[in-house]
């Protein structure tokens, strides 16, 4: 198994797609190793003209299985997130791995529950997968509905992906499936075989005030929290915070819903983090990015430039675990032309050894929490890829297997 990362910030995008496919060819030894598997990520200015994206690295490699996306911009060590224009691209030989890919749009998300015909075929192809990789078009695309149908079917298999991002209007993102583009729906790729992902989701928000209790809602829109009017316990528990935590709401309010009811408090991890997208001060009601129901138990967060911090705890384990191979990272935290949030750099400092990865700004993240899939926004989602077949080796030199891994 062996992955590549490059990156082209060059203007032209017939140059930008040659400069990357150059940096490929350098980065596998062309004796007996070739890409199987290859992302990219392109600003705007590139996806416009994508064909030639595709072209040029279909041409290159011809069997391998080409998915790309629009980026607002792309992550690679050599790139700002920021940088206009710019190509990123990851390649992976992956020997043993079985791939499917996926694609579906518009006329698949009518059927009820969505896209469970679809999934089932792909887990037909794919037996046991490990990992899951989505590249929705947020305009088009039910994430939510389409990972509660992979629940269904296999509720252990992790998703990472993260949605197109860089068009303010419906038809305006593009994706691509080898020499194919669309301009809705979604296009990924399910692993399976000698694969295994661990795939780290940080939030990088702190709670702030009590937990409430939804006592009456409509949809996204919230009219009670604990019996009072929403708007009321609002205003009650920002008046009762510290002056820090009321200057951090002005860089935006979070909302998180509890996945579970622990037995012992709520701790990391317990809350879907989603933003706070109005506050109606005459209807007295807050609206949320994210459908809730009565009895739901939701806490406020702030952004508290806490995301890299949150990260690196998460990343202890994998210093238990064999060098990953690869990887792919998607976020999208607020401020980032101010803060960096997550870099590829960081990433590496803390495992300790370089990783190969690269991955793009979205407009929503899809990762686990606790183990179950949610699209996310203004979060970090990390997966790092390595060969099953290490696992076996480790334990039969008795060193420590997955049992010892977080998440």
């Amino acid at each position: 198994m062996r992955f590549a990362s490059v990156a082209s910030t060059r203007r032209g995008t017939q140059n930008a797609a040659a400069e990357i496919t150059r940096k490929l060819h350098g980065a596998f030894d062309p004796r007996d190793q070739e890409p199987d598997l290859i992302l990219f990520f392109a600003s705007p200015e590139h996806a416009r003209h994508a064909e030639r994206i595709s072209t040029t690295l279909h041409d290159a490699w011809p069997e391998a299985l080409i998915l790309g996306t629009t980026a607002a911009g792309g992550f690679h060590p050599s790139v700002q997130p920021t940088a206009r224009p710019s190509l990123v691209a990851v390649g992976a030989c992956l020997p043993g791995v079985v791939m499917v890919p996926i694609r579906m749009d518009l006329e698949d998300f009518d059927e009820a529950p969505v896209c469970m015909e679809l999934w089932q075929e792909v887990l037909e192809g794919a037996a046991d997968p490990q990992l899951v990789v989505m590249l929705p078009d947020p305009f088009t695309t039910p994430v939510a509905e389409i990972l509660d149908s992979l629940r269904i079917l296999a509720p252990e298999v992790p998703v990472i992906g993260g949605q197109a991002s860089g068009a303010r209007r419906p038809g305006g993102h593009v994706l691509v499936m080898d020499d194919e583009i669309f301009r809705s729906g979604l296009v990924g790729v399910a692993l399976a075989g000698d694969i295994r992902a661990d795939v780290l989701v940080s939030q990088g928000c702190r709670p702030i005030g009590e937990v409430f209790t939804v006592t009456k809602a409509e949809g996204n829109i919230v009219l009670e929290l604990s019996g009072a009017p929403a708007i009321d316990a609002l205003h009650e528990m920002v008046a009762e915070l510290p002056k820090d935590d009321r200057n951090l709401l002005q860089r935006g309010l979070m909302f998180g819903q509890a996945i579970e009811e622990p037995s012992e408090g709520f701790g990391r991890g317990d809350f879907l983090i989603r933003p706070v997208v109005a506050v109606d001060h005459k209807e007295g009601t807050i609206s949320l990015a994210g459908n809730v129901e009565e009895g739901d138990l939701i806490r406020f967060h702030v952004w508290d430039d806490t995301l890299s911090d949150d990260l690196q705890l998460l990343l202890i384990p994998q210093l238990l675990d064999t060098p990953a191979r690869g990887g792919l990272l998607f976020g999208s935290w607020p401020g980032r032309e101010r803060q960096p949030g997550v870099s590829i750099r960081s990433i590496c400092d803390a495992l300790g050894y370089p990783v190969p990865m690269g991955g793009f700004l979205s407009t929503g993240e899809i990762g686990p929490i606790r183990g179950t899939n949610y699209l996310h926004t203004h979060t970090a989602a990390l997966a790092l890829i390595r060969p099953a077949q290490a696992d076996e080796r480790r334990e039969e030199a008795g060193a420590p297997g997955a049992d010892t891994r977080l998440n």
